[in-house]
């Protein structure tokens, strides 16, 4: 499987395209093995020195805290809750099926029962 240059891989993690030859590696970094783990950490690590600019305010250590806090749990509910949207778009983004991202969620017999009991759709 081909792999991005480190300038394709800076500009995907900015949101850009990348050629057809690597949707391949699209597909895997958006649904394979540690997606979401890749997801969050694109998300979450660039707004820590932010957070971490609380810690100049002054004011007791324990207040910092909670204000620190009180931003991250948001942020790590709203961002997780968003994934399977997100994951979704940059699959269109690249010309290729949104229905990749559920396709390890079932079981090829959950999807054989499904039909039967439901119809096709």
């Amino acid at each position: 499987m081909k792999t991005p240059t480190i300038r394709q891989r800076i500009a995907y993690d900015l949101g850009r395209e990348l050629p057809k030859e690597l949707h391949e590696w699209v597909i895997q970094d958006l649904v394979g093995h540690g997606a979401m783990e890749r997801y969050l950490v694109r998300f979450l690590v660039p707004v820590i020195p932010f957070f971490a600019l609380v810690l100049l305010f002054p004011g007791p250590m324990p207040l910092k805290i909670g204000m620190i806090v009180m931003m991250i749990i948001p942020l790590v509910v709203f961002t997780v809750a968003l994934s399977y949207v997100w994951r979704r778009f940059r699959l269109v983004q690249h010309g290729l099926s949104p229905d990749l991202v559920d396709h390890n969620k079932f079981s090829e017999h959950d999807r054989e029962m499904y039909k039967l009991h439901y119809g096709h759709r």
